[in-house]
């Protein structure tokens, strides 16, 4: 069976990447972009660079975004089935995050083969580790069923992310916090260390320095290998910072960390999208087992 794979924009993929999985499901793999609306002005996901997109929020500017539509999924479902494809997956962010995975749902609906919607529960490296899933279980010809469930279940238990945004007001503005949180972390000057658990922005540390939030990301990244019982060496610890900077001091020093325990690191970009609610200077890491 011919298995066409779509996903969303936030996974940020590469173009490596894409080539990749468009050889793997032999032309069927499609991008569905979310839309960035600055200053009222819509962009495609990707259109521009994330770091325009912080020197925008920087200063003040109004900085929203709009999830994918029924209308793009449809587009890239019938693309798909003219190249041939006879059952669709489709791999989206956290359902909690957007309406992205329902408007694919919803496309689904009208699609005349069988189209099954995963939500990953998360974005970013996660997903865009997901993705990977989804393509291997396609290369390896298993049934649809078998590999959306083994996408769903990496999901809830081989990535972790973890993230220290440098204020929570991006988050509060975009509704993935709220206010109280966002207020306590400004009046105690507290650093938060969050967390994407069951597809939903949590707290996992409040420390005192940038520095100690470092330190606490690469230790929960250890525990996160000791919970999979993997050896760090053996897992994929992405980095992955808004405004795209792997020479940022605070990028560098949380190579250090996860280096000197034992992981091997990889390096991402936060989509645009993504930028918009975690704000400049956001940094993070995606602990997770190698699809």
């Amino acid at each position: 069976m011919k298995v066409g794979l779509v996903t969303d924009s936030t996974a940020q993929l590469t173009a490596s990447e894409r080539n990749r999985l468009t050889e793997v499901t032999d032309g069927l793999f499609r991008v569905v972009p979310l839309t960035v609306l600055l200053g009222g002005i819509a962009y495609t996901d990707g259109e521009l660079d994330p770091g325009v997109i912080c020197r925008h929020l920087a200063d003040g500017a109004e900085v929203t975004t709009s999830m994918a539509t029924p209308d793009q999924f449809a587009v890239a479902f019938r693309e798909l089935l003219e190249n041939g494809a006879e059952a669709i997956i489709v791999v989206t962010m956290s359902g909690d995050l957007s309406g992205t995975r329902d408007s694919a749902v919803a496309a689904a609906a009208d699609v005349p083969v069988l189209v099954e919607v995963v939500d990953s529960r998360t974005t970013s490296a996660g997903l865009a580790g997901a993705v990977s899933v989804a393509a291997a279980g396609i290369a390896a010809g298993e049934p649809v069923p078998s590999i959306t469930g083994t996408v769903a279940d990496w999901c809830a238990s081989e990535t972790v992310t973890i993230f220290a945004p440098e204020t929570l007001e991006y988050l509060r503005r975009g509704g993935r916090i709220g206010a109280a949180s966002s207020l306590l972390g400004r009046a105690l000057q507290i650093v938060p260390v969050l967390g994407l658990k069951s597809g939903v922005v949590v707290p996992v540390a409040r420390v005192r320095t940038r520095t100690k939030a470092l330190s606490r990301m690469s230790m929960i990244a250890a525990e996160a290998a000791a919970d999979f019982e993997v050896d760090p060496a053996a897992l994929q610890a992405e980095i992955q910072q808004s405004e795209g900077l792997t020479d940022d001091r605070d990028v560098v020093e949380l190579d250090r960390l996860l280096t000197s325990r034992g992981f091997t690191t990889s390096f991402r970009t936060l989509s645009p999208i993504i930028t918009a609610h975690v704000g400049p200077g956001a940094l993070g890491v995606s602990v997770q087992t190698k699809p």
